[in-house]
């Protein structure tokens, strides 16, 4: 399998064999030379690349997490995947910190919680999806849609760890 690359200028993926190889003399006649390697669309650096396991589209490292690129991973947020890694990660309260800054107004979350509180913020968010879902009109459910603060949360508020460690939750995740 050849080295896929990707431009890190202008985007071009390529293969590394058919990079652009300068050698550039800085105009001595000596025989001296610096050899350097190029993308062969523009002339800028580039990085090698990986595909997205998801569409197939070339990336470069720093662009996958776990090997899911950005818009496949913010794809697969939805209410009930959402509520699954919250569970999946409760030792790390994700559930009782979103609950608790979403949708109970930006409060704090407690240190140390008890399992009653912990219940309480799963009622509260499954209350609040189930209101959602049953909302009537399409133009009153998107007045009342978290769903793109469960996107946020995972992929923004956290970082890139929190997108790294929901493609890591995913790739290990059971088909149901």
């Amino acid at each position: 399998m050849n080295r896929q690359c990707k431009c890190t200028s202008c985007s071009y993926v390529f293969d590394f064999e058919d990079r652009t190889v300068v050698k550039e003399s800085h105009g001595f006649d000596d025989g001296f030379y610096e050899t350097f390697s190029c993308c062969p669309n523009c002339g800028g650096d580039f990085e090698d690349a990986a595909d997205c396991c998801e569409c197939g589209e070339a990336f470069t490292e720093s662009e996958l997490y776990s090997d899911w690129c950005e818009k496949c991973l913010r794809e697969t947020i939805n209410y009930d995947t959402f509520f699954e890694y919250c569970e999946a990660n409760k030792d790390e309260q994700y559930l009782d910190i979103f609950v608790m800054s979403e949708l109970l107004g930006g409060m704090d979350c407690p240190k140390w919680i008890s399992y009653d509180f912990h219940q309480l913020m799963i009622d509260t968010y499954k209350a609040r999806v189930e209101a959602i879902k049953a909302a009537m009109t399409e133009e009153y459910r998107k007045c009342i849609d978290i769903l793109p603060a469960c996107i946020r949360f995972i992929m923004d508020d956290d970082g890139s760890i929190g997108r790294e460690n929901y493609a890591d939750w995913l790739n290990k995740r059971e088909v149901k």
